[in-house]
């Protein structure tokens, strides 16, 4: 493992400087690490508020978002360094604010995805899909107002400053948690070899007759894993970690296609439901919608037939040995 300048193991580094949030120093105690990658999250969260707020790029959602699942997995990943009733003091009301912002980032996507989405259709429907696209706009626009009346709220607020607090507060002397004191490259290789461990097991399970729910829940275990590599990869050789992170994001790349067509078919059914109640929607409107709602689920149903390929080579005894050799400290250890 790397070896890196000592850190106050009372108190997490500030989180500037780095960009991500990650923790270098494998001897650091495991409550302080914790502390300092929540931080840096915190501070990515705050950098893209005003962004969110003005509501003119859509990357700065985007990355809000994407800050606040990585501080819920944090929280529930990084086990036994904190209090349990730390963890339920805050995991609730960061599940709350990835809720909130869920409806205008799906509508955020469905419209960069428009043009591509009506590229697919045949002539006759490309301009009759049309109507969509305003429908989109408009509930886009409504749910970014509701998304800044929350940031505008009691509740957010009050959740900023209290997390801050906490973060900020040195780490107790004798902690009662139960991993607080362990160093964290050793807490990190657990966690990390117990995450693939369980991906493995839920990808093995996943048949042609399989419910998509399940690769729903193969889709969180990756995330879950790559937050946890991405935290602590600074504590392994880079060279050694880069491919395990490559064959894990290659088959993120095919979860999250396959998530995103099964989220664009519900909302898509949603809202055809909804703009049927419209008596001024065109007819034609809603039957280009038919054929682009069949072709999603056709394009759905021919995903399901390549798993097996996207895979293979993540679950390669290539990629368990090195998971196995980069995460393993003991020897005699069931290999993965």
């Amino acid at each position: 493992m790397s070896q890196a300048k000592s850190v106050d193991p009372m108190f997490p580094f500030p989180a500037s400087g780095s960009a991500a949030a990650t923790v270098s120093d494998p001897h650091l105690r495991s409550d302080a690490a914790a502390k300092a990658i929540l931080l840096r999250l915190l501070q990515i969260l705050e950098d893209n508020e005003t962004g969110v707020l003005q509501n003119i790029e859509v990357e700065s959602l985007h990355d809000f978002r994407i800050a606040v699942r990585r501080t819920r997995s944090a929280l529930t990943q990084i086990k036994g360094v904190f209090p349990d009733r730390t963890v339920q003091r805050f995991l609730p009301r960061f599940a709350w604010l990835g809720q909130i912002t869920s409806e205008p980032r799906d509508f955020d996507v469905y419209l960069l995805d428009f043009d591509r989405l009506k590229a697919s259709l045949s002539n006759p429907f490309q301009e009759d899909i049309e109507p969509l696209r305003g429908f989109l706009e408009n509930h886009t626009d409504l749910a970014h107002a509701a998304l800044t009346r929350h940031l505008h709220s009691v509740r957010y607020r009050s959740l900023l400053v209290e997390w801050r607090k906490f973060l900020l507060a040195p780490c107790p002397r004798q902690p009662r948690a139960l991993n607080a004191l362990m160093p964290i490259a050793d807490l990190a290789s657990r966690r990390i070899r117990r995450q693939f461990r369980r991906a493995l097991r839920q990808g093995r399970a996943i048949s042609p007759e399989t419910p998509a729910e399940s690769l729903h829940e193969l889709r969180k275990t990756c995330k879950k894993l790559r937050y946890l590599l991405e935290f602590f990869r600074d504590l392994y050789p880079p060279e050694e970690v880069q491919r395990p992170i490559k064959h894990l994001k290659s088959l993120q790349d095919y979860l999250g296609e396959f998530q995103d067509t099964q989220a664009q078919i519900g909302q898509l059914q949603r809202i055809s439901h909804l703009m049927r109640r419209q008596a001024a929607v065109p007819t034609e409107a809603l039957l280009a919608m038919g054929v682009l709602l069949s072709q999603l689920i056709s394009r759905q149903h021919q995903m399901r037939q390549d798993f097996p390929d996207a895979f293979a080579d993540f679950a390669h005894a290539d990629n368990r040995s090195r998971f196995h050799q980069l995460f393993t400290g003991r020897r005699g250890e069931e290999k993965l």
